[in-house]
């Protein structure tokens, strides 16, 4: 099966695919011509993702192709703020079947980054990390809880900021709930916002929040087995 792809080099030798149709999947590396040569096992990693948590779609791993379908080129605006990438794709509608999906992947999501915090202590969960600009792990929740909220903010569909709670845990909970709560909203929505020179649609939400729950961890499954 061919899946296809969009590639952008997020930050400088930071190269992310995107599978377009599966919400979620990405593969990375330090050049173009690796990202793209990493998107089949990356895209197998997923299908088996999703079988262990009993996926009933179709999963075909016996011949998957890539193909580029979008390339953005990053620039950076008069304030200094790095743009990342609105691909065609992203204004494709979500449809409320995309939503049913998107929030039991948003499940499955939550539940592998729980797995991992479950076990840990507050003096794991504090302790700095070498190289790590959030300092420690519980700085790494807190930009995830940040920055989903930060999505939703794009389109005005983000509670006030002073809500977010202190407590990183109740901050995660918080934004995942209005997540969830908004997918019905962001169906069907065709509106495409600007913030800082950048675009946002629903499917771009949904696209970056997929990966960045996931890609952090992973990250944080890291700095535990190096610690």
């Amino acid at each position: 099966m061919k899946y296809y792809l969009g590639i952008e080099e997020i930050e400088p030798e930071h190269w992310l695919s995107w599978v377009f149709d599966l919400p979620g999947c990405f593969s990375r590396a330090r050049s173009r011509s690796d990202v793209i040569a990493a998107a089949p096992e990356a895209i197998a990693d997923y299908l088996d993702w999703l079988e262990g948590y009993s996926y009933r779609g179709q999963r075909d791993v016996s011949d998957i192709q890539v193909e580029v379908g979008e390339e953005f080129e990053w620039f950076v605006t008069d304030n200094d703020y790095r743009v990342n990438a609105f691909f065609e794709d992203d204004r494709r509608l979500l449809t409320a079947d995309d939503s049913y999906h998107i929030t039991w992947l948003l499940e499955c999501s939550r539940k592998d980054l729980m797995s991992v915090l479950q076990p840990l202590s507050a003096e794991q969960l504090d302790r700095p990390v070498e190289g790590e600009v959030r300092e420690s792990i519980r700085g790494v929740l807190r930009h995830i809880a940040g920055a989903e909220h930060w999505y939703f903010e794009s389109l005005h569909l983000a509670f006030d900021r002073s809500e977010m709670p202190s407590d990183v845990f109740r901050a995660l909970s918080k934004v995942r709930a209005q997540t969830i709560d908004r997918l019905s909203d962001l169906a069907g929505n065709a509106t495409i916002g600007e913030r800082k020179g950048e675009l946002w649609s629903a499917r771009k939400i949904v696209r970056r929040t997929l990966w960045h729950e996931r890609a952090h961890t992973r990250q944080i499954l890291r700095y535990l087995k190096n610690a």
